[in-house]
């Protein structure tokens, strides 16, 4: 979760890492599906709680910004 911030600002930010996550080449298939679908959910409400466990454990496993090796 991304605390200290507005629900909106919280909307913009995970849409943000999606953005990030989707372009990683090493994602599997299911994966960037699931992305390309809460992205578009984002655009309409709110993610759920099993939603956001799956998002932050995809985060953790291709951390945006980290050369692909």
């Amino acid at each position: 979760m991304i605390d200290n911030v507005s629900k909106e600002e919280q909307k913009v930010l995970y849409q943000k890492v999606i953005r990030g996550l989707l372009k990683d080449r090493r994602l599997s298939t299911w994966e960037k599906e699931f992305l390309a679908s809460i992205n578009d959910q984002l655009l309409v409400r709110d993610l759920s709680k099993k939603q956001l466990s799956i998002l932050n454990k995809i985060r953790q496993r291709y951390p945006v910004g980290k050369p692909n090796v």
